[in-house]
């Protein structure tokens, strides 16, 4: 009778585990069906702590981004991207760099489930606007089920939300 009860509740509590991965891989908009593939998505997803925008990242739709235009312009435009999300903090801002890069860090801010991330977004001026860069990870150093890959897709997403209410001339 003991083991029984001891079965029933360690199958719960496996059963509660897998529905919470696969919901957590379901909140951060996994897209198992694109390339590279499920599995190997699935590998970056249950190892990997942070992501970034560099051509070494395992996923594809993770890229640094060219926005065209003024760069003072823009640069507002990517404070106001980071601005959208209600929750986030800005902890450094430079200033404008002039024809210097600059490096921008925010804090995007954990859930229960989630652990804290540190985001870095570097600007580098180009001949006809900027080109932008960005790292995230997580505070806990642990897998984070595709949550800095997702919170640097959104933050992109954002940016260029604003850049279409404001083009930056």
């Amino acid at each position: 009778m003991k083991w029984r009860w001891f079965s029933v509740i360690s199958g719960v509590l496996f059963l509660c585990a897998l529905l919470y991965g696969v919901g957590d891989l379901i909140a951060n908009n996994a897209g198992f069906f694109t390339a590279p593939g499920a599995a190997r998505r699935l590998g970056v997803y249950l190892s990997l702590s942070s992501a970034w925008t560099a051509s070494d990242y395992p996923l594809p739709e993770v890229a640094p981004r060219d926005y065209l235009g003024d760069p003072a312009l823009l640069r507002k435009d990517i404070l106001l991207g980071i601005g959208h999300f209600d929750r986030w903090e800005l902890l450094a801002d430079p200033g404008p760099g002039g024809s210097q890069a600059e490096v921008i860090r925010v804090r995007v801010p954990g859930s229960f489930w989630r652990s804290p991330q540190n985001m870095e977004i570097r600007m580098t001026p180009m001949q006809y606007g900027l080109h932008v860069w960005a790292q995230s990870s997580s505070i806990a150093r642990r897998p984070d089920l595709g949550a800095n890959r997702n919170s640097i897709l959104r933050l992109f997403h954002a940016i260029d939300n604003q850049i279409a209410l404001h083009p930056p001339g």
